[in-house]
């Protein structure tokens, strides 16, 4: 089997890491932070699996009557390259496949196969959006703190990458990237 290009559980903990309220989580939680995240995302890929078995990313994507747009870009905004958006509002998902292509040859990959990957990540905020609520919001913390006196509530944004990672990450195994029937491409629709 291929590398998988997304970090596993152990090492989805420097993305956690990387939020900026990583420090105002208590290191008594942070294991549990990170675990629920990640089993949120694995639960979500074998009920997706199930409820569509055998079909890869993009065929999902139609069954679900989610646009899917295909971009011809190197998307990079200040030092961050961006593959692929969900805009929830709209239901459509936008890959940027010279990103992609990029990541594709970094990770020794496909570019189909690197955009069905893509896909199944993108196919996870798509699920928290409609079905699952924000992975997120699954641990609060106060977004002004002064002493004992906090004002508001935001989540943690790096739980919803875990969970996505996750996600991908069973849906890749699950379905080791089958190829699409009659010799067809996400890159061919």
């Amino acid at each position: 089997m291929k590398i998988f290009p997304f970090p596993d559980k152990e090492a989805s903990r420097a993305e956690l890491e990387r939020d900026l309220l990583y420090p105002r989580i208590p290191v008594r939680d942070r294991e549990a932070v990170l675990t629920r995240a990640w089993d949120t995302g694995v639960k979500a890929a074998k009920e997706l699996m199930e409820r569509y078995p055998g079909m890869s990313a993009s065929r999902i994507v139609n069954a679900e009557s989610l646009e899917l747009e295909l971009v011809a870009r190197d998307r990079v905004a200040g030092k961050v390259r961006y593959f692929s958006e969900y805009y929830s509002g709209r239901k459509k998902i936008i890959l940027y496949t010279s990103s992609i292509a990029l990541w594709a040859r970094h990770n020794n990959m496909s570019l189909d196969d690197a955009c069905e990957l893509i896909l199944a990540h993108e196919m996870f905020h798509y699920l928290e959006c409609t079905r699952m609520g924000l992975t997120s919001t699954q641990y609060m913390l106060p977004r002004f703190q002064i002493g004992r006196f906090s004002l508001g509530r935001t989540g943690v944004r790096a739980l919803s990458k875990i969970g996505a990672h996750s996600f991908a990450r069973v849906f890749y195994e699950g379905r080791g990237l089958l190829p699409k029937t009659n010799g067809e491409t996400l890159l061919q629709n």
